[in-house]
């Protein structure tokens, strides 16, 4: 099957499975390209397809941008989609999608490039085509299955040089098997109503260049709750951006952000920890707190001269527009991802925003706070389970959101805002160390 929503095709490879890629030629936006992992063994009587690893993704990432010079990599992210079809029918293009309460749930992760032209971008000073490379982190296991805890890790990530500039760092999930863990796995299934357990990776990518003399960081912004995480009043969006942009104007001149990240952590009444490094699924009603983790890197200001002023972070949600319905009883659907990033890039396009960092949300709907407050919502429920004498089997819906991050207050686009959600606060507060809370 063919997934492209492309004005023309990625001559370089097949187009089944490999590439999800809009390219106008003139934009001075923000484009995003997708690599998807190929099936490279088909599904047998006891086994599903095997695919691509992620490295394979990153080489053919490198082998895209050879082939378009003109192109730089503003940020990246790994994206999550499901598949049907007995895992051979990838989902891209859909902006919702249903989690299975009664069936097994099949996902493939891809890589997503955030890109733009170089004339729109600081990456002019840049000769030559960019490289993507990355760096795997995920924690140890000891003997006695307890977990390397993220500070330890964030010492192995600083013990030794990045040999490039550093453009994102993320933390992503991967699920811990009963032999091992893959941290370049690309697809994997859950079970709805069976205790799993996952692992949180620790994802660098950067463009391949001459080491750089860097240490890199992590703050985590919590949402203020009362006493437990699980109530629905729990502190939305706008005000742990808040905290997160006085954060930014507070810190040394040689603090640079390289991502802005919405994790999610299983709450337990008043009870979290951001550096643990794993979590159990098991599908059954549970709740979720979510926070700003804040990725940056702190400068060697003997090197040279910095590469930034003071940062006055905003952001931009961007969420589908719900299509009309089809008949009295129909369900109307959204417009695709690829519409809605349509509208992200034209908004970029039309402020010229100095874009930081960009994430793709996953937001479940009709389940938690978003109930409320929409993309806002820092609390969610994860209202999948099997069937029990006392209760139907519960399936729950997914919709794709983006969130831009920039540096500085973007001016309002009347024709594009409505379809956004502005945020942006300003108060200096002091800063923390490395891996610290907030």
């Amino acid at each position: 099957m063919q997934h492209a929503s492309a004005s023309r095709p990625y001559t370089d490879a097949p187009p089944d499975y490999g590439l999800v890629m809009r390219s106008p030629p003139t934009t001075t936006g923000l484009q995003a390209v997708d690599f998807l992992p190929r099936v490279t063994a088909v599904a047998g009587p006891c086994n599903r397809p095997v695919y691509e690893s992620f490295n394979v993704l990153a080489e053919r990432a490198s082998v895209f941008l050879r082939n378009n010079p003109h192109w730089a990599v503003n940020t990246c992210e790994s994206v999550e989609f499901p598949v049907y079809s007995k895992g051979y029918d990838i989902d891209a293009v859909e902006s919702a999608f249903t989690v299975y309460g009664d069936s097994d749930n099949r996902y493939i992760r891809g890589l997503r490039l955030w890109m733009q032209h170089r004339s729109s971008c600081s990456a002019t000073t840049i000769t030559g085509a960019q490289q993507i490379g990355y760096l795997n982190f995920l924690p140890r296991i000891n003997y006695d299955d307890s977990v390397e805890r993220l500070d330890s890790v964030l010492q192995r990530i600083n013990s030794k040089p990045v040999k490039g500039t550093i453009i994102t760092v993320e933390t992503q999930p991967v699920k811990w098997g009963s032999k091992d863990c893959d941290a370049d796995r690309t697809a994997w299934t859950e079970r709805s109503g069976t205790r799993e357990r996952f692992l949180n990776l620790v994802r660098i990518f950067y463009i391949r260049g001459p080491a750089q003399r860097v240490q890199v960081g992590l703050k985590d912004f919590l949402p203020s709750s009362g006493d437990d995480y699980s109530h629905p009043h729990t502190q939305t969006f706008p005000a742990v951006m808040q905290r997160v942009r006085e954060w930014m104007l507070s810190v040394p001149p040689n603090y640079r952000p390289v991502n802005v990240q919405t994790v999610a952590f299983r709450g337990s009444g008043n009870k979290f920890d951001t550096w643990a490094m794993t979590y159990r699924e098991d599908k059954q009603h549970l709740n979720y707190m979510r926070y700003l983790r804040v990725a940056f890197i702190v400068e060697d200001p003997t090197t040279g001269p910095l590469s930034r002023s003071m940062i006055q972070l905003d952001s931009q949600l961007f969420t589908p527009r719900v299509l009309p319905s089809h008949g009295f009883c129909g369900v109307g659907a959204f417009e695709s991802q690829d519409t809605c990033r349509q509208r992200l890039d034209a908004w970029v396009q039309a402020t010229g925003a100095r874009v930081v960092a960009v994430e793709t949300l996953l937001m479940p709907m009709v389940s938690g706070g978003e109930t409320v407050n929409d993309g806002d919502a820092m609390r969610i429920c994860n209202n999948v389970h099997l069937p029990h004498s006392d209760s139907h089997t519960h399936n729950q819906r997914f919709v794709y959101m983006y969130r831009i991050y920039t540096d500085g207050i973007v001016p309002d686009q009347p024709v594009i805002i409505h379809d956004t959600q502005r945020h942006a606060y300003a108060t200096p507060v002091h800063s923390g160390d490395l891996c610290t809370i907030s």
